[in-house]
């Protein structure tokens, strides 16, 4: 009977700490880059930008994204705007020069959510 109520407590305990992170995350707070003028909410993680691009772009981009890759431009310091428009789209924003000329960067339509995260890896400050 102790073992329940303990794990009840427990259950409880966790479900209230749990609700405090998610109240916690509901408020953004915004850091603007002065280099580019865009803004990253401070959901944006560069940790889970950096294991997204791993898994997904070095394929075609280089594995350091300040150096073009095989097929890929490099792409450190991309716009949130160039990268939604090629990962969802598959186009450039308007008036953009393209650094190559190819178009055969496929769709990546299950990274929308993840977008702001490989933004926040591809704009870090350089050390």
């Amino acid at each position: 009977m102790r073992r329940f109520f303990l794990v009840i407590i427990i259950f409880l305990l966790v479900a209230a700490c749990e609700q405090k992170i998610f109240k916690g995350s509901e408020t953004e707070s915004a850091l603007v880059f002065e280099s580019n003028n865009e803004t990253l909410t401070s959901s944006s993680d560069p940790a889970k930008g950096k294991t997204v691009y791993y898994a997904n772009c070095t394929s075609c981009h280089n594995y350091n994204p300040k150096k073009p890759g095989s097929i890929g431009p490099d792409i450190y310091g991309s716009s949130i705007e160039l990268l939604t428009n090629k990962i969802q789209y598959g186009k450039y924003p308007q008036n953009y020069q393209a650094k190559r000329t190819s178009k055969i960067m496929p769709l990546l339509p299950h990274l929308k959510k993840q977008i702001s995260n490989i933004h926040a890896f591809l704009n870090l400050p350089s050390k």
